[in-house]
């Protein structure tokens, strides 16, 4: 059986959701949907024969926080790569690969720390399907089929049919206006792109090499002069500093011809916002009216709301499409819709210097 490494990225902020994500607490850290957090749902996610032990690509603040969430539910972590800066997704899948080249025929399975799938076991079985294309050379990606035309996320168009269930990528689009967001879903020839990808490590490599030099080049360089401490890897921080801050898809995806695509229906939600957030938590436990609410909330003639309290007795009274965050001594309210500038309020706060509020 092959095997597949997971690779989890757990370097992000979760700005968008401050005040409950801060930089010490990011949201990946925190039990925002179930009662696990997002980064044990994660691991869970990763069951069974196939897997290896996870490997955690993440910046050192956290590591101690990970291996104390992983001790929980009693996962052992293969490896923890600490980034000393942040550099987006392509110096993580460079690293990635570099990492799981060491274990002969293994598979790398790239995804984010903090997305919500409500069903695993869908996820699991679009895995399966993707397995042949990626020992075939395929930069296997997977595209979550969407179910209304979203405008905050970007589409993978499918091409030909390689196997079952395994399409070539056609094109990679970016954030449409809402007119395209709908023909791209009346088309029924597109699926969101949810930055989750499987590949064999020496088949990336190849294209990280030929399309992003300057990247696998630095990214390389700063693991192999890497300092280990147990499993604890720390990337040389002079080399890495110097790799070119660019994402896996704008530098590899997007040129490669070996691109494949499975869609998929996982009840995915990358939980980006507190809009996000709503929709996730109403699915599992709402009220009558679609309110998400934590504990000992109270709430009349209200619609569509999010409010969560770490202990502040909260009521609200005749809100529609609002949230209400109450934590670590911050109060945020914001209509839902424009969650997403809840990140210039964290640049506001980070202009002003006021790094005790984030």
């Amino acid at each position: 059986m092959t095997k597949i490494v997971p690779v989890i990225m757990s370097g992000g902020a979760g700005s968008r959701l401050w005040p409950l994500s801060r930089q010490a607490n990011p949201k990946q850290l925190l039990p925002l949907v179930t009662d696990q957090t997002m980064v044990q749902e994660t691991v869970e996610r990763f069951d069974g024969e196939r897997f290896t032990d996870p490997v955690f690509i993440c910046n050192a603040l956290h590591v101690e926080a990970i291996a104390a969430q992983m001790a929980e539910i009693g996962r052992k972590v293969d490896a923890f790569i600490v980034e000393p800066v942040g550099r987006n997704t392509a110096p993580c899948a460079v690293v990635a690969a570099v990492h799981a080249a060491k274990k002969d025929g293994a598979l790398v399975m790239l995804v984010p720390a903090d997305h919500h799938v409500k069903k695993p076991e869908s996820f699991r079985a679009a895995i399966e399907k993707a397995v042949s294309a990626a020992q075939d050379g395929y930069l296997v990606t997977f595209g979550i089929t969407p179910d209304g035309p979203e405008t905050g996320y970007g589409y993978i168009a499918q091409g030909e049919t390689l196997e079952t269930g395994v399409f070539k990528v056609d094109a990679f689009r970016e954030k449409p206006d809402l007119e395209t967001a709908k023909s791209y879903l009346d088309s029924g020839n597109y699926a969101w792109n949810a930055g989750i990808f499987l590949f064999s490590p020496e088949a990336f490599l190849e294209e990280a090499r030929a399309h992003a030099g300057d990247i696998a080049q630095e990214a390389e360089k700063a693991y192999d002069a890497a300092d280990h401490s147990g499993n604890v890897i720390h990337l040389d921080k002079n080399i890495f500093s110097a790799c070119p801050s660019e994402s896996i898809d704008y530098a590899v995806m997007e040129n490669t011809s070996r691109a494949a695509v499975v869609p998929c229906e996982i009840g995915w939600n990358d939980i980006g916002s507190f809009t996000s957030l709503q929709a996730a938590r109403a699915q599992i436990a709402s009220d009558d009216h679609g309110n998400a609410l934590s504990e000992g909330v109270m709430s009349e003639g209200s619609e569509n709301c999010l409010v969560q309290s770490d202990g502040m007795p909260v009521s609200i009274v005749g809100l529609s499409n609002v949230g209400v965050i109450v934590h670590g001594g911050e109060v945020l309210v914001v209509n839902l819709d424009e969650s997403q500038a809840v990140k210039k309020i964290v640049t506001r706060l980070k202009d002003g210097q006021e790094t005790d509020r984030l």
